[in-house]
């Protein structure tokens, strides 16, 4: 944060109002074993019902419904073949751990009675690991369930499995759990049970209390066109105090004229006369020379 703030303030002051559970890693709860927060399952989820949005209300939940139950039955049928302890993506993310991070880091057991303390060092990085109680200074154990290759070099020291230091719920036991329901078959129209309760009849149509807005035809050529044409070039005269960009109703400054009183209809009328009057003369009297010539 103190990098942040040298690079930009206004940055740094964005991020200071929000808690840093929300956006920092540091401050993750190790509950839900996950290490980001991302919107890809709603993402995914829009791009998959786009065609069913546009239906009615029963025709949607019908397809959507067929379209669960199509898509459990396919990943059940392929979590069926899969034979490991892990489910197959936290088995590649564990293997990734072992293979090449795990041989640069060098475990020193700590020589407690239990034997789980373990020091795990890398040239002059040195972090603490406890296999019993599954964690590691890093916080990566803690945050998504699975060994880090600070945890997988001292299980190595110990030549244990790997696979039984990752939390339940990646395994594929948890896994099975999660499909071991169906969503059932529901039958046509035609196959439903008679009921004798009243049938439900549609909400009253209510008419807004205000105008209906007009859909007024927009053409990005015509305002690329005429840039100026629905810029706003009249401005309102206050006849109270004489600024601009207000009238006298709402107006809170102290009035020009002492006597000043608000005019009335016919008042505003006549001057609104003369005023046309008077501009009407003076185009007169300048085409005049003109029209001698």
């Amino acid at each position: 944060m103190k990098k942040l703030k040298q690079i930009s303030v206004p940055a740094w002051e964005y991020l200071d109002r929000f808690d840093p559970a929300a956006w920092s890693k540091a401050f993750f709860s190790p509950g839900p074993k996950v290490d980001n927060i991302t919107n890809n399952m709603c993402e995914v989820w829009n791009a998959k019902i786009v065609a069913y949005r546009g239906k009615p209300i029963l025709t949607m939940c019908e397809d959507l419904r067929c379209y669960l139950m199509r898509k459990m039955a396919a990943h059940k049928k392929k979590l069926e073949k899969h034979v490991s302890a892990l489910a197959p993506v936290q088995q590649k993310r564990l293997d990734d751990f072992i293979k090449p991070k795990s041989q640069k880091w060098k475990a020193i057991w700590a020589g407690d009675s239990k034997r789980v303390l373990f020091e795990v060092h890398c040239r002059n990085h040195k972090v603490g690991v406890n296999l019993e109680e599954r964690t590691c200074t890093c916080n990566l154990w803690q945050l998504t369930g699975m060994p880090c290759r600070h945890a997988v070099a001292a299980r190595s020291k110990m030549d244990l499995r790997p696979e039984d230091f990752v939390h339940k719920w990646l395994t594929m036991k948890a896994v099975r759990a999660t499909y071991s329901h169906c969503i059932k078959p529901v039958n046509s129209e035609e196959y439903w049970v008679q009921s004798d309760a009243p049938k439900t009849l549609p909400p009253p149509i209510k008419r807004a209390a205000h105008r209906p807005k007009m859909k007024r035809r927009s053409d990005p050529i015509e305002k690329e066109m005429n840039p100026n044409k629905c810029r706003k070039t009249f401005q309102v005269t206050c006849s109270k105090c004489g600024q601009l960009g207000h009238y006298y109703k709402t107006c809170t400054n102290a009035p020009q004229d002492p006597n000043w009183k608000p005019m009335t209809k016919k008042e505003r009328r006549t001057k609104k006369a003369s005023l046309q009057f008077v501009e009407s003369s003076q185009a007169n009297t300048q085409q005049l020379p003109f029209m001698i010539d």
